[in-house]
């Protein structure tokens, strides 16, 4: 069989090769737009970089404050084994070294879960030291945020103590709030519930509302058998006011 010979094509149907004639639009186009084109092109390139920049700080940011918030608490738990071991000077060492980590972690990242949960330490240290104003306006901000839930309990746990402490009347109208949130958000938490009810059967016992004082206790003790040294001191005090 004969083979057929491809004709080789003319100047004019190379001219017409519509595939030819599209490579030579886009050149064309290049060759006038091409500082438009680069221009995008390097316009995306720059949104591309920071995209990926502030993915890695942000990655960055919240690794610093879990490693903060670790630290900070830490270095707490030293203060309270200190404080039991009579070594004061430690142990005033070791808090303030805590609460000053714990507040650069949170004032750092305010929006990481990590640094909240510093700010909540940072907290429990104020009300520790009886800096009770600086205790309220950290949880309070802490709370605005409305954050998720293992760092609300512990945040309402803490603000219902020390709005406990501070004592005023108005004060005990806030902790009371704040405790009956806390028994709301926790009914699948018996241990944190007790917590809550016991903290109601002070502010009522404060308020003078002996009755109901009772009932939160007893109600904290179904939750919780085992009675601490307060439970037993509460249990005491209130039989003889409702005796």
């Amino acid at each position: 069989m004969a083979h057929r010979t491809r004709k080789k094509l003319t100047k004019k149907q190379i001219e017409k090769d519509p595939i030819g004639d599209k490579l030579e639009i886009g050149a064309l186009f290049l060759q006038a737009r091409y500082k438009e084109v680069f221009g995008a092109l390097a316009v995306l390139l720059i949104v591309v970089l920071v995209i990926q920049y502030i993915g890695g700080k942000k990655n960055s940011a919240a690794e610093e404050s879990m490693a903060g918030f670790i630290t900070a608490s830490q270095t707490f738990d030293q203060a309270m084994n200190a404080a039991a071991s009579s070594q004061a000077d430690q142990a005033y060492q070791a808090l303030n070294a805590s609460y000053a980590l714990s507040m650069q972690t949170w004032n750092n990242n305010p929006q990481n879960d990590w640094a909240r949960k510093s700010a909540v330490l940072a907290s429990k240290i104020d009300i520790i030291r009886g800096n009770y104003e600086g205790a309220i306006a950290t949880l309070s901000t802490v709370l605005a945020t409305d954050p998720d839930i293992s760092i609300r309990v512990p945040a309402l746990l803490h603000m219902g103590i020390v709005l406990e402490n501070r004592g005023s009347e108005q004060d005990l109208v806030n902790a009371t709030a704040s405790y009956q949130e806390l028994i709301e958000i926790s009914e699948e938490n018996p241990a944190v519930e007790a917590e809550a009810l016991l903290g109601l059967s002070r502010v009522y016992f404060a308020q003078q509302n002996y009755t109901e004082s009772e009932i939160a206790l007893n109600n904290a003790l179904v939750l919780s058998s085992d009675t601490t040294a307060f439970e037993a001191y509460q249990i005491t005090r209130l039989a003889s006011f409702n005796n």
